[in-house]
């Protein structure tokens, strides 16, 4: 009780010293929590991008197509039928499905040719999975039968194509031969998704069929659920249902991408970035408690004179330390709540920062970004500035404490 007492003490004492340090670590603390915050909001309108514009939130597919999905191919696909159809509706949580084929597709404007990913679509079907309809700048999406497409606004700037320009879209049939679409544009896309806006033309199912001979076949389908954050059972339930249809069929949900592993990958590095700050602040404490020793070198040799032991001096240094932590880890969650509520309510709009589509780069900034709550993170940090301080102060006190009390006091 006495240690307690002395180390109180000596934090209200030092008040300028104690402050600086807890306010090294709760600036760390604000720095690290504020981050993390935008990262998981970054991650999360990411995530938001990839179900709302590309995947939905689950696929159905043939198994065999599904390992080659990245190739384009026209094989292993499956038939649009009705009994597909029904049974997709009795998924838990289902809320739309639409058909899609996905193939490869060179755009020719006449002049100048570009690759491109064609997505035959039923219009209507689509729209309710895909949230397209909100970002359509120019023209309107087509209707089923009509030669036409909708192309995303970067690649009509990349091309220079405008609305109602017509374009030759190249691809090769089921049957290994090439065939032509001449289409219009009849509308311009430009959403969150880059992906999206610079290497996707949208093109209606019925014409896309025709034209790659393959009847009433379909890649897969895109199911939409009434939550992103789904139990991964519904799933595997769903997947054994398919099974009594004997197809061959498989259910992939948005979290299986590869685009999600990457991410995720990312947010290991960012909190190695996250990891070098705490460091520092570490640092910082460390070199403070050093230079609070070196201040009190008489006292310490008065201390050792009086009979404390080592043990005991080196205690009131940790003490003294762990109350810097606790006050700056409270001070830090404080001000990193106060932050993260106020981002998370108002978001972040970085096209008042930058005049420019940052969608173009492959970063989704046509909306704002909302901070995401963490609260993993906050008991992480202030146990980081409760223990790192505790920590960070033993060598120093360690080396006070071994002063000889003579020494200490005449010659420190």
């Amino acid at each position: 009780m006495f240690l307690i007492k002395l180390s109180l003490k000596n934090l209200m004492r030092h008040k300028r010293r104690t402050m600086i340090t807890a306010a090294i670590i709760a600036w760390a603390i604000f720095f690290y929590i504020t981050f993390d915050s935008f990262l998981l909001g970054m991650n999360d309108l990411v995530f938001q991008n990839i179900i709302d514009y590309e995947y939905g939130h689950v696929q159905v597919a043939n198994s065999s197509y599904w390992e080659e999905k990245d190739e384009l191919p026209l094989k292993n696909l499956m038939v649009n039928d009705e009994e597909i159809n029904q049974k997709l509706t009795e998924i838990e949580n289902y809320k739309a499905h639409a058909p899609q084929i996905d193939f490869q597709l060179r755009l020719s404007d006449g002049i100048n040719e570009t690759p491109v990913i064609g997505k035959g679509i039923s219009p209507q079907e689509t729209l309710d999975v895909l949230n397209y309809e909100d970002y359509i700048v120019e023209g309107e999406i087509f209707k089923a039968g009509e030669r036409k497409a909708v192309i995303g606004k970067r690649l009509a700037d990349i091309m220079k194509l405008e609305l109602h320009d017509y374009v030759t879209l190249l691809t090769r049939t089921k049957s290994e031969t090439f065939n032509t679409i001449d289409a219009e544009i009849g509308g311009i896309i430009n959403t969150p998704n880059p992906t999206v806006n610079q290497n996707i033309v949208l093109l209606p199912l019925d014409v896309v069929q025709d034209t790659l001979s393959v009847d009433n076949m379909v890649t897969h389908y895109i199911v939409r659920l009434d939550d992103q954050n789904f139990d991964p059972q519904i799933v595997q339930k769903f997947n054994e249902n398919l099974q009594v249809m004997n197809r061959n069929l498989g259910v992939y949900s948005w979290r299986d991408l590869d685009e999600v592993s990457i991410t995720q990958a990312k947010q290991t590095g960012n909190n190695f970035i996250l990891l070098i700050v705490l460091t520092i602040a570490a640092i910082g404490i460390i070199n403070i408690v050093i230079l609070a020793a070196l201040e009190r070198m008489e006292e310490i040799g008065m201390m050792k004179a009086m009979g404390l032991k080592e043990r005991e001096i080196i205690l009131s240094f940790v003490l003294e330390s762990t109350g810097i932590g606790v006050l700056g880890g409270i001070f830090g969650c404080i001000l990193g709540a106060i932050s993260v509520y106020l981002f998370s309510l108002y978001g972040l709009d970085f096209a008042v920062f930058v005049d420019i589509d940052m969608s173009a780069f492959g970063v989704p900034l046509i909306s704002k970004i909302y901070g995401a709550w963490n609260p993993d993170a906050f008991i992480n940090m202030f146990l980081f500035a409760v223990f790192g301080s505790m920590l960070a102060s033993i060598l120093p006190a360690r080396w006070a404490a071994k002063k000889d009390p003579v020494q200490a006091i005449y010659k420190r």
